[in-house]
């Protein structure tokens, strides 16, 4: 009987300190959504007239469907308890705010670029509260 409890310690142990070396999967669905916005805003800033903006289509495409991805993922995790929440405000918020500042200022400037607006079609799934 002894010998069992210990063995379900040493599993429970090990198991806990090889999921102690790994990010949370909350913080690996941040970490893809913050580089999905850097991707997007690094497409956006490419774009300096029409032909460029053809050009940025494709890899636009290619983050939004990443981004969206990532947020169909996300919205079948469970939520995090509430320290875990706390932990990933303070490490997240930071980055997700400039990456999200970074991508809205070249998404203004695209704008105003003839083929802009049909190249910020690309990423308007983004932009969308997901259907539930």
């Amino acid at each position: 009987m002894a010998t069992r409890a210990w063995a379900a310690v040493l599993t429970l142990f090990s198991v806990a300190c090889v999921v102690a070396g790994e990010a949370s999967p909350y913080e690996k669905a941040l970490e893809k959504v913050v580089q999905s916005f850097d991707k997007i805003s690094d497409s956006l800033k490419t774009i300096i007239d029409e032909d460029s903006a053809n050009t940025a289509k494709p890899e636009l495409r290619k983050a939004a469907d990443a981004f969206i991805a990532v947020r169909a993922k996300a919205d079948q995790m469970q939520p995090p308890e509430k320290d875990e929440k706390i932990r990933l405000e303070k490490l997240f918020k930071p980055k997700m705010d400039a990456s999200m500042k970074r991508m809205f200022t070249e998404m203004v400037r695209v704008e105003l670029i003839p083929g802009g607006k049909e190249a910020l079609k690309e990423i308007s799934g983004v932009l969308k509260k997901p259907a539930k």
